[in-house]
């Protein structure tokens, strides 16, 4: 019987651990995917957990928010007064709309 509660125990410890390394970068990459406005697919690297570590910590910190042009629908960077793609002219205040929601999105 003794035998069974270690197995038992182990099996949890194992579990534990692939939770910490494998699936709480996977989950906190994908929440940083969407407070950023980046595409959620940085994630597919977390098939390995250390790439998934690596990809968050891209996500988290080397990334800069986006937004979409209202006339292309194209992914810019949220401080941009020109969409890149299009030409399409933003003003001040949907910029600071913009930094207003991404701001909401990160509490």
């Amino acid at each position: 019987m003794e035998n069974t509660i270690d197995v038992l125990i182990g099996y949890l410890i194992v579990i534990l651990i692939i939770f910490l390394f494998w699936v709480i970068p996977i989950w906190f990459g994908l929440k940083w995917a969407r407070i950023k406005g980046v595409s959620k697919l940085w994630m597919l690297s977390g098939i390995h957990p250390l790439t998934g570590w690596i990809a968050y910590l891209i996500l988290r910190f080397g990334i800069d928010p986006r937004k979409q042009c209202d006339k292309c629908k194209e992914s810019i960077k949220i401080e941009a007064q020109i969409c890149r793609h299009c030409g399409n002219k933003m003003s001040q205040e949907e910029i600071n709309i913009s930094i207003r929601e991404f701001e909401e999105r990160k509490k």
